[in-house]
């Protein structure tokens, strides 16, 4: 089980360890299990009281900040005491995914549109990131199925996914055709740091800081060609917008699906009835 280190084995100690476990039998394993659970689970508890749903909500806003502060320290003290320094291309929490922990805490402590708009995005765009990490795991890239750092960060990323599961098959809140765009003001305001951030930090070390896909468009299929094609042409900035208009156009995807759900859903209630 652990033939490159320890489950706590830091990533410059692996034995032999250069990404094998990428789309392996522990992540597609990992993947039919977490969406059956989450699905199975979404589903036998739907008709949960709203009360338990938001101390749901608040035991998640203080346990899933806790828990990346926790990989933020163990990755920087190895990495200062190594000698490689803070890692600037990874650490900083300005990921898409990264939303969910400052969505959390207004979803479940805040009021108003602060609170109206995290909701937004935990239904909307939080599933679609959370799965993508299922699909396209990167930690896997650097650490093995089996390490403490991917136990992390696949949790982090399970509970982005069944919040959002779990906020609509309990009614609690069911995405509406405005949320198209409510949802996408968390990811918006996100994008005004990571943007600035991706393109000074790959200006001053010479190599491509890529947070919410906004400079590189690393790892994700077809954005890297888009984005060497116009930086070629000097339009590295109309690539960064293109890839916040691909996030919205997601976000219309996942709210039509919901709506068409619902509706179909309403249908055969009625009919039942």
């Amino acid at each position: 089980m652990f033939k490159y280190g320890g489950f706590f084995t830091y990533k410059y100690f692996l034995n032999g360890y250069s990404g094998q476990d990428y789309m392996g039998v522990g992540q597609f394993s990992f993947l039919a299990i977490a969406l059956i659970s989450i699905i199975l689970v979404s589903v036998f508890l739907r008709k949960i009281f709203h009360k338990k749903i938001e101390t749901f909500l608040k035991v998640l806003a203080i346990i899933i900040p806790f828990l990346e502060i926790v990989k933020i320290a163990t990755e920087s003290y190895y990495d200062i005491k190594g000698g490689h320094g803070f890692n600037f291309s990874g650490l900083i929490p300005i990921y898409t995914c990264s939303v969910f922990i400052y969505t959390l805490p207004f979803a479940a402590f805040g009021k108003g549109k602060a609170r109206e708009y995290s909701l937004a995005f935990l239904t909307t765009m939080g599933i679609f990131a959370g799965l993508t990490n299922f699909l396209m795991a990167p930690i896997l890239n650097t650490y093995p199925f089996f390490n403490f750092h991917t136990f992390i960060s696949l949790n982090f990323h399970f509970w982005m996914v069944f919040t959002g599961f779990f906020l609509i098959s309990t009614k609690y809140y069911v995405p509406k055709w405005r949320d198209i765009y409510k949802g996408m003001i968390p990811v918006a305001i996100l994008s005004l740091v990571a943007i600035p951030v991706d393109y000074a930090l790959s200006a001053h070390y010479g190599w491509s800081v890529d947070y919410m896909l906004y400079h590189s468009g690393n790892a994700a299929p077809v954005l890297p060609n888009i984005s060497s094609k116009l930086a070629e042409l000097g339009l590295r900035p109309v690539y960064s917008f293109l890839v916040f208009v691909i996030y919205f156009i997601i976000s219309s995807i996942i709210v039509s699906v919901i709506r068409l759900l619902c509706f179909f859903g309403g249908k055969v209630e009625q009919k039942v009835a």
